[in-house]
């Protein structure tokens, strides 16, 4: 199965292509605010260095969220126009979710994935080796995570992901950096969305919360 995923919940923006599990090339920018005019030129600049051509694509995996809510309507909708464009495919991948996954399967631990939700908080969410959730992605604020982390019956050693931790010194546990744990990255959207089971539905953004935007009230 060749698989393309797309990754825009950050200020990060990345496409990668998979192919039986294995990753063949991926690409990303850091522009602020240019997921819209940035992913599809990547997106065929990688197919372009894959020597693949979009009709051969079985799957799209895009990242589902949380994260930012502009970033997050542009990759799903870019998502779901390849797809249906091709008459393939389209799951979606939790973003912290992927953001676990990223550490390799051997190391044991829990991995609590935190990403930057603005207004003063952060994204988390907890997975054990194996992946399965064991806690919900949810926005708390930086001060409630050694809480949440004591609440939560996690193996241990706590791995922590996320460059967020830059700015958490209060945060205790063992802190995991690389490319595809500081932040969303394609590659490993990709790698989940390859055994995803599709939704009837379709692919929902992950919001968590509202977008702290109201509409004016009527007089």
């Amino acid at each position: 199965m060749r698989v393309l995923g797309i990754e825009t919940s950050s200020r990060r923006g990345s496409v990668a292509l998979l192919e039986r599990g294995k990753p063949v090339f991926a690409l990303s920018h850091e522009e602020l605010n240019a997921h819209a005019e940035r992913l599809l030129p990547l997106i065929d600049r990688a197919l372009a260095e894959a020597g693949w051509s979009r009709t051969t694509l079985d799957r799209v995996a895009v990242g589902a969220g949380p994260g930012s809510f502009t970033g997050l309507r542009v990759g799903i909708a870019l998502g779901q126009g390849i797809a249906v464009g091709l008459g393939i495919e389209l799951v979606g991948v939790g973003s912290l979710r992927a953001m676990a996954a990223a550490v390799p399967s051997d190391r044991p631990g829990t991995r609590w994935a935190l990403l930057d939700a603005r207004r003063g908080e952060v994204f988390v969410a907890a997975y054990d080796q194996a992946g399965s959730e064991l806690l919900a992605p949810c926005a708390i604020a930086p001060a409630e995570i050694e809480p949440r982390i004591a609440q939560v019956s996690a193996p241990e050693p706590q791995l922590l992901l996320g460059e967020v931790l830059e700015n958490l010194v209060s945060a205790r546990g063992t802190r995991v950096r690389s490319l595809e744990t500081d932040l969303p990255h394609a590659s490993a959207v990709a790698r989940l969305g390859e055994h995803a089971v599709p939704s009837e539905a379709g692919v929902e953004p992950l919001y968590v919360r509202d977008a702290g935007a109201a509409l004016p009230r009527p007089r």
